[in-house]
């Protein structure tokens, strides 16, 4: 048995495991990296554990410092489990549409939460944004800005992206992610390419958001309604690195959602809505790809973030994402 001295010596590492829904039988291979392993149940693990590490051992942070950024949930627990290590207060802030197990889960930690009013314009000063960025200018607070840091994208290429590579004995062909800052991606897939340049790189963007056309065409739209949580944008941010991106897929809410209650019934595996679009994705991917293919999707948090939005039958019904056969099975 191993011994562990501190809980940030937990984050990473995390498994592989085969996805089967939505894959041809005689068609590729595909595993999902499983991130809500990490200690405090999502990717934003190694995010927040980087930049605070790398700003302490520069002396930019130190104990009794106050920490502050923007979140949709999970980088919010991240902070407080990481920041209870290094001697730091956290600040969050998040809209409304996050799920109240996630602001329960963040306040767990001894964080302050912030809740504010979900906001159409990204630079609203009553957005969980600007106001995070407020708070950090205005009180000195050190400003995680995970949209923006490249701090954030170094993190994936020096953990998540060889990872990948090692676990697949460098046999990965095909990358799949959802963009939210686009750290993650961005990282993981430029240490991919460096590996090898033939990987693909598929970024996965839900219907709403401005990342799909930026990508595509490098329009800036103005970004809509949509109810996942932790991917997609209103606003382009520079933690992505778009040279990365082979293609974009959008997927919508209610494929999203349904998909990740199947694979939670069928396979055992429950993820978050945004694991769903990861997996309607590798499902197009898949469609296409040779059976020599490995085809491997960052699931980052787990199911049980949701219970009161894409695993609840009641709010499912009242949005109009049941599917017709749930429907009748109830």
């Amino acid at each position: 048995m191993k011994l562990y001295e501190n809980i940030t010596d937990l984050v990473g590492h995390t498994p592989l495991v085969r996805l089967r829904t939505g894959i041809p039988e005689n068609g590729p291979r595909a595993y999902v990296k499983l991130e809500y392993v990490n200690p405090s149940g999502s990717l934003k693990d190694r995010m927040v554990l980087h930049i605070i590490r790398k700003a302490v051992s520069e002396g930019r942070l130190k104990p009794g410092d106050t920490v502050i950024d923007n979140t949709s949930g999970n980088t919010g627990s991240s902070m407080g489990m990481v920041a209870s290590q290094f001697g730091l207060r956290a600040i969050v802030t998040t809209p409304e549409k996050t799920s109240q197990e996630k602001v329960d889960l963040i306040r767990s930690y001894g964080v302050e939460v912030i809740v504010c009013p979900t906001v159409p314009d990204h630079d609203d000063p009553v957005g969980f944004y600007s106001v995070a960025r407020r708070l950090a200018k205005e009180k000195g607070y050190f400003d995680l800005d995970q949209y923006d840091s490249q701090d954030n994208v170094e993190a994936h290429y020096l953990s998540t992206g060889p990872e990948l590579w090692e676990d697949t004995d460098g046999q990965i062909t095909h990358f799949v992610a959802g963009i939210g800052t686009g750290g993650a991606f961005s990282g993981a897939a430029k240490y991919l390419k460096e590996r090898n340049p033939e990987i693909k790189a598929i970024a996965v963007d839900p219907e709403g958001s401005v990342f799909a056309d930026y990508i595509k065409d490098n329009r800036r739209i103005p970004g809509a309604l949509y109810r996942v949580e932790g991917i997609g944008s209103d606003v382009v941010t520079e933690a992505l690195h778009p040279e990365f991106v082979d293609e974009v897929i959008t997927v919508s809410d209610k494929d999203s959602f349904n998909r990740a209650r199947l694979i939670a019934r069928k396979e055992g595996i429950s993820g978050g809505g945004s694991s769903g679009s990861v997996a309607i994705a590798m499902e197009r991917v898949a469609a296409t790809a040779g059976p020599e293919a490995i085809i491997v999707g960052l699931f980052a948090d787990a199911g049980i973030r949701y219970l009161s939005k894409c695993y609840n039958d009641a709010w499912m019904r009242r949005y109009g994402y049941l599917t017709e056969l749930e429907e009748v099975q109830q």
